[in-house]
């Protein structure tokens, strides 16, 4: 495996397609490889997972582009305070059912 150093957008224009090219280095050597890619958008969406990955990774064995992300979990607080509203929901219907009428029932009554 051989970490990405830097994504660069190409357009050849003596093939006139588009590429992308990768500053790859590890294991005590430096290379550039360049694939081509089917437009602007697909090198956009490249350079995008590479600026908001983690680290990266190429592996020339099997010619894969590995972007390896890491997420903050700010969510665990959140999920604890609605599992305690729901517990107050919870107890207001109870406490509603316990004088012995049923919404339908009230509903028919009129």
């Amino acid at each position: 495996m051989l970490a990405i150093q830097g994504l660069k957008c190409i357009y050849d224009t003596g093939a006139r397609g588009w590429a992308i090219e990768l500053a790859l280095s590890g294991e005590g050597e430096e290379a550039v490889r360049r694939f081509d890619v089917d437009g602007p958008d697909d090198a956009e969406m490249l350079i995008e997972a590479f600026e908001d990955s983690t680290s990266s990774a190429f592996d020339p064995a099997t010619g894969e582009i590995i972007f390896a992300y890491e997420y903050a979990d700010f969510g665990a607080d959140d999920e604890e305070e609605d599992e305690d509203e729901d517990a107050e929901d919870e107890d207001a219907e109870e406490e509603a059912s316990e004088d012995g009428t049923d919404e339908d029932e009230k509903k028919g009554k009129q």
